[in-house]
């Protein structure tokens, strides 16, 4: 997409100079808006227009699987999330930037929604009966993404709800001047199973080019892999 190809050449050298880090690599893009939303600091694809799809089929899955509490991991700025009505759900979200989560509790805690600091590969989470994970793993190199999915088991949740792309036949690593690629939780080195659900996003970025992109929802104890 053309604003991770911006970030990734204002980023790239940086990263690479000092290793990949979760927390300074993602409060610098927050801090200096390097996804270039303009509606949102996580992304125009945090933006209401991205997220119609989603916003009125979630909602649908949490009640027709009897989801009670709702894990979102990262959670962002919330731009579109907070648009959903969290009175009978439980909400926890957790994001590695300490700044925007004191932002997200003023703004929003009044709507029944909590939030809590920390790194989703490291940080001991709370358990939840779905762990929501959009637009995170693309970002991350397979080891950290292994760390994270074992972080996330940890927590005792039910489901896994991520981000995946059907097309994508072949999942390449993280490349050092890269700030995200494509990944298919279907092809190695996941090969996640079929999920039980596939919500299709409508996502039309970068003139549909992703139009595959969707969120898969799996049975969280089930799932694992590991990288040699």
């Amino acid at each position: 997409m053309k604003f991770f190809r911006f970030a990734s050449a204002l980023l790239g050298e940086t990263f690479r100079a000092r290793g990949f880090k979760v927390t300074p690599r993602f409060k610098e893009i927050y801090e200096k808006n390097l996804f270039g939303g303009t509606e949102s600091r996580s992304g125009p694809g945090s933006s209401l227009v991205q997220t119609q799809n989603i916003r009125l089929e979630l909602p649908r899955l949490i009640e027709d699987i009897g989801i009670t509490s709702f894990l979102d991991a990262p959670c962002g700025d919330c731009n579109w999330i907070a648009e959903l009505d969290w009175r009978k759900v439980s909400y926890t979200g957790v994001d590695v930037v300490a700044e925007l989560i004191q932002g997200n509790r003023f703004r929003l805690e009044g709507k029944n929604m909590r939030f809590i600091a920390g790194d989703l590969c490291e940080a001991t989470l709370p358990k939840a009966d779905l762990v929501f994970c959009r637009d995170c793993w693309v970002h991350l190199p397979f080891r950290q993404i292994q760390a994270c999915l074992e972080s996330f088991r940890r927590s005792g949740a039910l489901y896994l709800m991520a981000t995946t792309f059907p097309a994508t036949k072949l999942n390449r690593e993280l490349e050092p001047k890269a700030i995200w690629r494509t990944l298919n939780l279907q092809k190695p080195p996941f090969c996640f199973p079929d999920p039980e659900r596939l919500l299709i996003e409508n996502c039309t970025e970068d003139d549909g080019l992703h139009s595959d992109k969707a969120l898969g929802l799996w049975r969280l104890p089930n799932l694992e892999f590991s990288i040699r």
